[in-house]
């Protein structure tokens, strides 16, 4: 079914499945090309790995100060960033303390991969090799293209979740702490034109944290303001996929799956700050 226009429930409401749950909030999720789940746990400053449907979840590395999102590098390492705190994002430009640590999933060997980002908050990948990291406690979405960070690369208030659509022409952006709850659309090749593309209705709740998208470029995002994830199939549609509590145990991030059946492509996978991991099947 579709959204309506209204901002209501969606009219089929996914069974959610528990896949882990542990004390301490998670932070990001995201799937390796061979479709191993990876997670990021903000409070134990840790990076975790399932490697298939059913395993145990697996400690990749430890004493990550302040975990933030995760993307991949060609190679099959692992890009996790630090640098995810109030304190250290609080200077925003002027002092930048974050960055991305690469880590070998296999040996956990892992290295600096680029400091001097704002936050490391949202990460994700857009076209010829760049990576894009937000900062929701400041201004500008960070760029790294080959080796350096153009820092504020694109002026937006507050920016968390993003992914890049399918053209790979736009980034659309989650902003956390706006007074209405609002996802923005950045053009690549024009990053100071930032312009809202959906809003949410006062009364819809909001903390807008992270966002993915499938195929057909219809976006979902986690507001665990409100403890939902929202369906948004267009600038005005946008509905209700998931219902669960709300801050501080709302939904993190979202992320499909990946892989040759291990965890389906079908269905959507969701963070919580309450500590669990949930399979929502048959999503898209």
């Amino acid at each position: 079914g579709a959204c309506a226009s209204a901002f209501g429930d969606f009219p089929t409401q996914p069974q959610r499945r528990v896949v882990d749950c542990s004390p301490g909030a998670f932070e990001s999720i995201a799937f390796d090309s061979e479709g191993r789940l990876f997670s990021t746990r903000s409070g134990q400053g840790k990076l975790m790995m399932i490697a298939r449907k059913g395993a145990k979840p697996k400690t990749v590395l430890d004493g990550i100060d302040g975990p933030g999102g995760i993307v991949f590098r060609r190679n099959g390492n692992v890009l996790v960033g630090y640098g995810d705190t109030i304190a250290q994002a609080s200077d925003g430009e002027a002092d930048p303390q974050a960055g991305l640590i690469e880590v070998d999933p296999k040996t956990g060997e892992h290295h600096v991969f680029i400091h001097g980002l704002q936050m490391a908050n949202g990460v994700t990948r857009g076209p010829g090799g760049q990576i894009f990291a937000s900062t929701d406690f400041g201004t500008g979405v960070d760029r790294i293209l080959k080796g350096d960070v153009e820092l504020g690369w694109a002026p937006l208030d507050s920016s968390n979740g993003m992914v890049v659509d399918s053209a790979k022409r736009n980034l659309f952006v989650n902003q956390t702490f706006t007074p209405i709850p609002t996802i923005a659309k950045i053009a690549l090749d024009d990053p100071t034109g930032a312009q809202p593309w959906f809003t949410a209705p006062d009364e819809a709740g909001g903390f807008l944290d992270g966002l993915t998208r499938d195929a057909d470029g219809t976006l979902y995002a986690a507001a665990n303001g409100s403890g939902d994830v929202w369906r948004i199939s267009g600038p005005d549609e946008g509905c209700v996929l998931y219902d669960g509590p709300p801050f501080p145990s709302g939904p993190s991030a979202v992320a499909f799956g990946r892989g040759q059946g291990r965890f389906p492509k079908g269905s959507l996978f969701v963070t919580t700050f309450g500590g669990q991991l949930l399979q929502l099947p048959h999503v898209r």
